[in-house]
């Protein structure tokens, strides 16, 4: 019996994605995808880049987690535009809802979009949301192995 495969699963994820692909090249954007596990650091080293390069670059973050904005008020407090994707259960952003987010943004003049995709070494991997690199954050205290255990995550990861 052979059964016929209707669809990837993925097509509906990529085609959204090559139109934000498309819109942050005509834009000028520099898009990043930052990914970890939940508590690594993600906030945190964005709250430092927006704050170090702020007087240089228009910037601007997507903040994907399951609940609360508590990320995203941190991000506007360094004076950058934020918009909160809560996705109320979702392990990864897709490239409808960060298309929905960009809407809500100011992109003219935007120089950098960063995307903190939820906390997870595992799904975000497999979602590109339009971004030019994706970038994997590795804490200390998660030990050495991730890399071995998420090998996806390391491999398609610029840095």
């Amino acid at each position: 019996m052979q059964i016929p495969v209707v669809r990837n699963i993925l097509e509906a994820n990529a085609r959204v994605s090559d139109d934000l692909k498309a819109l942050f090249a005509e834009k000028g954007i520099l898009a990043l995808n930052i990914m970890s596990s939940p508590g690594a650091g993600k906030t945190t080293l964005l709250e430092r880049t927006l704050t170090e390069l702020k007087s240089e670059f228009s910037m601007a973050v997507i903040e994907g987690d399951l609940q609360t904005d508590n990320d995203a008020r941190r991000v506007a407090a360094t004076g950058a535009q934020a918009v909160q994707i809560n996705t109320e259960g979702g392990c990864h952003l897709t490239s409808a809802q960060v298309l929905a987010a960009v809407r809500e943004l100011a992109i003219d003049g935007l120089d950098i979009l960063f995307i903190e995709n939820v906390g997870n070494l595992v799904c975000p991997a497999e979602f590109d949301v339009g971004e030019d690199h994706k970038i994997t954050l590795l804490s200390v205290t998660e030990g050495d192995d991730k890399p071995e255990k998420y090998p996806l995550m390391f491999n398609i990861s610029s840095a």
